[in-house]
């Protein structure tokens, strides 16, 4: 009976003596990057996806709300400048090549009739 004491004692200690080696892997700091990686991987805003939120139009001017901020016609947002504002698109120009940012769909659809 004895060496059956001393075996689960000898288990006891080497389950205790791995969770020791280990509690480093389980003290790491979820807010940082994954090992290897390094600050500057992380995208940058010069190639951000700039997401289209709502066109507005009022006594024929139109601003676009792109990623929570109103812009019109020649604004930068960034790197990328408002080159037109159509009924359900924004065009962008971005270091020389246009990119047209869409509405998933027209929110308000407009009456075929006249008043």
């Amino acid at each position: 009976m004895r060496g059956g004491l001393v075996f689960k004692f000898a288990v006891k200690i080497l389950g205790l003596a791995s969770l020791v080696a280990s509690a480093p892997v389980f003290a790491l700091d979820p807010t940082q990057p994954p090992a290897g990686r390094v600050v500057g991987d992380a995208p940058t805003e010069a190639t951000s996806v700039l997401r289209l939120q709502a066109i507005l139009r009022s006594g024929g001017r139109a601003h676009a709300v792109i990623d929570g901020q109103t812009l019109k016609v020649g604004d930068h947002l960034g790197d990328a400048r408002i080159s037109a504002i159509r009924p359900h698109s924004v065009v962008i120009d971005r270091h020389g090549r246009q990119q047209e940012l869409r509405l998933s769909a027209p929110i308000i659809q407009t009456s075929r009739t006249q008043p």
